[in-house]
């Protein structure tokens, strides 16, 4: 099978592409980083250096395939509105008019169970349940894009949008360094005493989600999916476990969710005043996302994806571990 991969060279899209082209498919990634299009290239992948927010080059870059992965995104927490809808929805417009100019008439969409966070307690949350309408930035432009994939099933598409919950593995640099970065501190503050129960992800869990789509039936696709390792933990559990594997100190102090939306709110304020040019270390989302309990069912995946994730939160620790001690 012939297939593009938008935003390869960030970590979800590198692992895919990687693991896809393992299993004999014909890959051609797209991404802004020479570096890792370089090291995709030594392993037999093509990759052509392209913007997403660029249309022209994106449909002169893009060809006739079988099925598109749309990863690339602007992810992260602490950037502007606009920053986050160039990318993540001037670019996955771009994308379709890309893929209906080469007639790509299949696309996976790589969103976030994000939008389903309404600053309260949520368990089990399905894909059919009510969005809520007031939204964090990322969320926003993660539900504008999805709602431009969903429409193109009126025009002879078939599309698959999977919301995975904090993916972590191979070349992640964002959650597993960050809580390794904790260490160093004396004490590990956690939001509401890292109660807040949630969902996670290993990135080759992901990958078989991905792999499951590509051989789905007619009937599947047109649909959401939640996507976890099916195993919900408390953000202190899924903090101690790390540094448990990574032999780190772990002594904890709690903070409560009032002080630390108060401490968000601030940090925000200062980081748009004229002088300050960087993003606030804690936002108002951050301190929901770790304070707050927000788990999903993964049913649907299984019944029409038959999705079957089977590594396990602790095994994913360890193998990540492998790799990073072997960089």
């Amino acid at each position: 099978m012939k297939i593009i991969i938008t935003g390869a060279t960030g970590f979800i899209g590198r692992n895919i592409a990687e693991k896809l082209h393992d299993e004999g498919h014909q890959i051609i990634t797209t991404g802004r980083s020479l570096k890792v299009g370089k090291e995709l290239e030594k392993q037999g992948i093509k990759f052509i250096k392209a913007d997403i927010t660029n249309l022209e080059e994106l449909k002169n870059k893009f060809s006739t395939s079988d099925c598109l992965i749309h990863c690339a995104a602007r992810a992260g927490d602490g950037y502007s509105y606009k920053e986050y809808y160039m990318p993540n929805v001037i670019g996955t417009e771009n994308v379709i008019t890309a893929c209906k100019f080469h007639n790509i008439k299949k696309i996976i969409f790589i969103s976030s169970p994000s939008i389903y966070y309404s600053g309260k307690d949520r368990y089990n949350v399905t894909e059919d349940e009510p969005i809520p309408k007031k939204q964090f930035h990322y969320g926003k432009t993660k539900l504008i894009a999805e709602k431009k994939f969903i429409a193109l099933q009126q025009q002879g598409f078939k599309v698959i949008i999977l919301r995975p919950r904090a993916v972590y593995g191979k070349y992640d640099n964002i959650f597993v360094p960050r809580i390794l970065k904790m260490s160093e501190k004396k004490k590990v503050p956690l939001i509401n005493g890292g109660k807040g129960l949630i969902d996670i992800t290993y990135i080759e869990n992901l990958v078989s989600a991905i792999k499951c789509c590509l051989t789905a039936s007619q009937e599947s696709w047109n649909e959401a999916y939640n996507i976890s390792n099916g195993d919900p933990i408390s953000v202190k559990d899924w903090f101690s476990q790390i540094m448990e594997i990574f032999d780190r100190p772990f002594n904890t102090e709690n903070v409560s969710l009032p002080v630390a939306n108060t401490i968000a709110g601030i940090m925000e304020f200062v980081s748009i005043l004229p002088f300050s040019n960087k993003k606030p270390l804690l936002t108002r989302f951050s301190v929901g996302y770790l304070g707050k309990s927000l788990t999903m069912s993964i049913e649907k995946a299984k019944q029409k994806l038959n999705y079957k994730p089977a590594i396990s939160n602790y095994d994913g620790f360890k193998k990540y571990r492998e790799w990073y001690n072997s960089r």
